[in-house]
């Protein structure tokens, strides 16, 4: 089975005091609106090219509503399922690099 999907992100919301912006993605199948989801985005330049690195915090819309709910998650998951948990505390290293800068 194949699902076609449009992405359009058109509603995108900046972070104060930090360098990234939150995009939220909008996800539609057959012309009819699927769900939403967000992604902390930080852009930077390289060699002259534009880089981006994303961090997918799916339903959740802000980096906090993110960390806090994952940081219960990861408490649940280490008895259960310790790869999920490892995984899980990896990307919450990972927004927290980049919602937090010196």
């Amino acid at each position: 089975m194949t699902i076609v999907s449009a992405v359009c992100s058109n509603n995108n919301k900046y972070y104060t005091g930090a360098t990234i912006y939150i995009r939220a993605v909008n996800i539609e199948r057959d012309g009819e609106k699927y769900g939403t989801y967000y992604q902390a985005v930080r852009s930077y330049r390289e060699q002259g090219k534009v880089k981006q690195e994303v961090v997918h915090l799916g339903e959740h819309s802000t980096p906090q509503d993110a960390m806090t709910a994952w940081q219960r998650e990861i408490g649940e998951l280490e008895t259960t399922r310790p790869k999920q948990a490892q995984k899980l505390e990896e990307k919450l290293k990972r927004l927290r690099e980049l919602t937090y800068t010196d």
